[in-house]
């Protein structure tokens, strides 16, 4: 007997239903014999579409399992190729990035890549520089390596290996800096900044080497540039607790002295209001043939340093006696500014 159409709907398996009975195993083959559309009774006629169903179905689970795979998750919801976090940068690579850095860029790169270089550099600088003596080292390692056939290592690179150095690992690095600074062969450059670094990292020795140097008005031999020693040993002084002054004052009223360091003396001396630095500064204010730029810096010294009546009495008694008519106009002007006005 035929069914009816709605009888054949009423009987007829719905996909949607069909789907809750899926076995959770691997997909076999549909237990339902193939029929042929001429021979299916009116049973099987129901089951005829049941293969179509199971094989969509199939498909949409092979999808989703593809898609998994490509998305790299697997049943646990980890992703099987996911690697583990990476750490922070070893030393070496950071030191890496810092000569890198400090490395001149090409003169056609625009302002806004090489400001933003630069500013890395100087971030990574201070970072290392507070590493710790396992970074002092690599660093000290990394300066003393022989640089590519050909290619010297920039300036900028050398001064921010043994700045990070000499303040990572100031023991070790010590002995290193005394001989840039007393020796002849390295770079001039590089002996600056040695010079520099020995008075700020390692100031008792700063004291014992720079010393004899800095009152030294003909040297022998070649040394870094006078105004960078003498502010090395100003830096060990103020470190020790020891006073510069002495030292400041014979460089600043020796003539025969380099005039880069008379410069920096007459400065240093403004900053410091003790006897034997004003009495320096007032013997460079009267010079009438001395050096007007040290004159000018003296004047100013001492209206920082004096009461402000002492000072305005020493420059009008100076003024009184000026036989340079240019530095008489600076008096005048100091005085106006900071005292009465001159009648």
């Amino acid at each position: 007997m035929l069914l009816n159409r709605s009888e054949h709907k009423r009987h007829a398996v719905h996909p949607r239903l069909f789907r809750l009975v899926i076995p959770s195993g691997p997909m076999t083959q549909a237990p339902f014999p193939a029929l042929s559309p001429h021979s299916a009774g009116p049973d099987q006629a129901e089951g005829r579409h049941l293969p179509h169903a199971r094989r969509a179905i199939a498909n949409g689970l092979l999808s989703v399992g593809a898609l998994l795979a490509l998305a790299g998750w697997s049943g646990c919801g980890r992703h099987p190729s996911a690697q583990p976090a990476a750490g922070p940068p070893s030393v070496h690579d950071q030191l890496v990035e810092l000569v890198e850095a400090m490395t001149p860029l090409d003169k056609t790169v625009t302002s806004d890549i090489s400001d933003k270089r630069f500013l890395r550099g100087q971030e990574l600088l201070g970072k290392l520089r507070a590493g710790g003596r396992e970074t002092g080292l690599e660093a000290m390692r990394m300066l003393r390596e022989e640089p590519p056939a050909g290619k010297p290592r920039p300036t900028d690179v050398e001064r921010a290996l043994i700045d990070v150095a000499a303040h990572a690992a100031p023991e070790d690095v010590r002995p290193l800096l005394v001989s840039l600074v007393t020796q002849f062969g390295p770079s001039l450059a590089l002996r600056t900044e040695a010079t520099l670094l020995l008075g700020e990292t390692s100031p008792a020795q700063a004291l014992e080497v720079l010393g004899p140097i800095v009152k030294n008005a003909h040297p022998t031999q070649t040394m870094a540039p006078a105004e960078f020693t003498l502010r090395a040993f100003v830096t060990a002084c103020d470190k020790t607790g020891r006073s510069a002054v002495p030292e400041l004052a014979d460089i600043a009223t020796n003539l025969y002295m380099d005039e880069t360091a008379r410069i920096r003396a007459v400065k240093e001396l403004g900053h410091r209001p003790e006897p034997l630095a004003l009495q320096a500064l007032q013997a460079i204010l009267v010079e009438s043939t001395g050096d007007g730029y040290l004159r000018r810096m003296a004047a100013q010294g001492l209206r920082d340093s004096l009461p402000k009546e002492n000072a305005c009495e020493m420059f009008q008694r100076v003024a009184e006696n000026e036989a340079d008519l240019n530095f008489l106009q600076f008096l005048r002007d100091m005085l106006d500014k900071n005292c009465s006005p001159v009648k």
